[in-house]
Parts: C-alpha cells; sequence; structure tokens
C-alpha cells in the first residue's frame, strides 16, 4: 500500500527551513477559531536596460519596480475589549532566480499589542519613523529606476557607518491609535546591542485628511563619537485628477552632509496611472563633497490588469556631478564620476 506525503511534508523537503517552519505555523495557526493569519507577497520582475559612461547592461533586475519581491506571514488575535495582538514576518525574494535575499524574515520581524483607544506598542525588527517619507511622498517609492533611492548616499543604511536609514533591529515602537482627527504618529527606540551604529531614537508625526498627507520625522543614531541625524518634511495632495508629491530629506554626521529634495506627479489614465518626478542629490563636506551632487528625472506608466497585478515602464537619467556616481538599479554597471548613468524598465508586478 502507497502512502501519499501531505502537502506540508513535501514542501518542506523543497523549502529553506525557515520558510517551511513559517509554513508550518501559520497553517497551525489558521486552524484555530482564536487568530487569524494570513500568507501574503508580491512577485515583481521585469527586464532591465541601463547604461552609464557607454557601458551598458541587459538584466532581469532583482529590485523590484512598483515593489520590492517578497515573502511573509501575518496574523491578529482578538484578545477582547478591543485589545489584539498580532505578528508579521516578512523576508525578501529574489524571483529571477528562485532564492531568499538576505538573511531570513530581516524585511521586517515583529510582534506587537494593540488596543483601539491607546495605539500599537511593537517590537523587533521593523522600519524607522525617518524611512517613510522617502517612500510615501514619491511617486516611485524606493525601488525600480525611478526610485527616490537611488541617489540617497549610503541606503539603505545611512552616512558613517550607521545602519538605521531605513530599518532597525531590537526595536520598541509606539503608534498612536486611529481616530485622532487624520493625526498619526510613531516613535522608536532601537537597543544597539553591542554594534556600532545601530542605536536609534526618533519619530514621525503627520496629518491627512485623504486627499492631503503631510509629515515630518527625526531620527538619530550615535556612531562612535558623533550622531548620524535624518530630518525630513513631505507630503502629498490629490486633486483627483493629478497628484503632487514633494518630500525634503537631510541627513548628516560628522563632517558628511546631504540634502535631497524631491517634486513629482501622477496623474490617472483609465486602467493606469502616469508617473513622473524630478529628485535632486546636495552633498557636503571636506574633500570636494560641496560638487559631488545628482539630479534624476524620471516618467513612467503603470497598466493595471486588476488591483493585484500590472505591467508597467519606467525610465530614468541620472545626472551626476563632481565624484558622484549613483546608478539606477542594482544590475547597473559602475557609473564613472560625474558621468551620467539611465535605465528603462518593463515588467509585470502580482500581489497576493
Amino acid at each position: 500500500m502507497r502512502i501519499t506525503p501531505h502537502p506540508f511534508q513535501r514542501l518542506h523537503r523543497r523549502l529553506p527551513r525557515t520558510v517551511a517552519g513559517a509554513l508550518c505555523i501559520a497553517a497551525s495557526a489558521s486552524a484555530t477559531a482564536q487568530s487569524s493569519v494570513q500568507l501574503f507577497g508580491t512577485l515583481d520582475m521585469n527586464l532591465t536596460y541601463s547604461k552609464s559612461d557607454g557601458r551598458s547592461v541587459k538584466s532581469m533586475d532583482q529590485g523590484g519596480n512598483i515593489f520590492p519581491s517578497r515573502l511573509g506571514f501575518r496574523g491578529t488575535e482578538d484578545l477582547g475589549g478591543g485589545l489584539a495582538a498580532s505578528f508579521w514576518l516578512e523576508m525578501a525574494l529574489l524571483p529571477d532566480t528562485g532564492e531568499i535575499q538576505g538573511t531570513g524574515f530581516h524585511r521586517r520581524s515583529t510582534v506587537s499589542l494593540s488596543h483601539n483607544s491607546f495605539g500599537e506598542l511593537r517590537l523587533g525588527r521593523d522600519y524607522t519613523p525617518t524611512f517613510w517619507n522617502i517612500s510615501q511622498f514619491s511617486p516611485f517609492g524606493t525601488v525600480g529606476v525611478g526610485g527616490s533611492a537611488n541617489i540617497i548616499e549610503g541606503w539603505p543604511f545611512g552616512l558613517g557607518g550607521a545602519r538605521t536609514l531605513a530599518r532597525a533591529n531590537n526595536s520598541v515602537g509606539y503608534f498612536l491609535p486611529k481616530g485622532l482627527g487624520g493625526f498619526y504618529g510613531q516613535a522608536m527606540y532601537a537597543l544597539p546591542e553591542g554594534e556600532d551604529g545601530a542605536r536609534y531614537r526618533g519619530g514621525r508625526v503627520g496629518w491627512s485628511n485623504g486627499t492631503a498627507d503631510i509629515a515630518l520625522a527625526y531620527g538619530v543614531t550615535p556612531v562612535g563619537p558623533n550622531d548620524y541625524r535624518v530630518a525630513s518634511i513631505g507630503g502629498t495632495y490629490d486633486f483627483g485628477l493629478v497628484k503632487l508629491y514633494a518630500n525634503y530629506y537631510h541627513q548628516k554626521t560628522e563632517g558628511d552632509k546631504q540634502v535631497n529634495t524631491l517634486l513629482g506627479v501622477s496623474v490617472p489614465v483609465g486602467p493606469g496611472v502616469i508617473k513622473a518626478s524630478v529628485a535632486r542629490s546636495n552633498r557636503s563636506g571636506p574633500g570636494g563633497l560641496d560638487n559631488d551632487d545628482a539630479t534624476q528625472y524620471a516618467v513612467g506608466y503603470v497598466h493595471y490588469l486588476s488591483k493585484r497585478t500590472a505591467l508597467y515602464g519606467t525610465y530614468s537619467l541620472v545626472r551626476n556631478r563632481g565624484n558622484a556616481a549613483y546608478v539606477v538599479a542594482d544590475s547597473s554597471p559602475a557609473s564613472t564620476p560625474g558621468r551620467p548613468a539611465r535605465g528603462l524598465q518593463f515588467g509585470i508586478s502580482h500581489n497576493f
């Protein structure tokens, strides 16, 4: 008599232990009435042509465009009386090779306790408050050839050895509850646990009414004897026929400073949206950094086949100055300082 293995047993043989274990947890948790567990993710794959200083590369870029490719598990348990416990585990994927990028759930790994009236307390590896303005107040977000992060120095870690530009380990975060007349906010403190450049303290406050959204953020990370400081303010305004984006981002440490500004627009057209942005980077400091500036121009179109699936195309040009050598994609050839870099992407994005 032949015994057919359970699907989870077959899956366990093929997946890394981290993923297989999480799938088993999700399966067992979803069987209980007290919890809701969801498998979610994005597969975003594209063909990218990038060129800098006469050299060009054609590739299937791993960075995504609308969203980074990812796989995650999240769940919530209703504890009654407006109280709930939840978790979030999210990893980065390289769909062009089928591999996991990085180590485990390094995109986000948190557990939290929330109350409808008192807000949320969240622990673990999470996005820093100073990250969100870069992402939310740019029509292209931070990924793809048009992403705002392309000309941010030190991305995604920071200047001078900091490691907290986008995320922080060992963090304790608090989020204001909803229902405050459009006001929102968060604060975070992250423990270094012996790693220089990993301690973080910062916060973000904002206001949104569905049409306008504006927020400011500030964060500090000690790096050796100096502090790495980040401040930003940004916003969007949706007129219906057109949505405007603006962002100002300032990061500095001892002897090194960068100011990034961005203006953007998105225009709904039938089942799609046209997007465009102009971003500027100005660096200052010793060693001639005052001339290491860059400007990025980006334009793109997203065509939505459904709420979860879209086709897209984006073109971007970075004009470097001085010793600046920014490029537009992970797969781009290294740029010669002061020379332009450009890229073109066509792809498909599917959320599940």
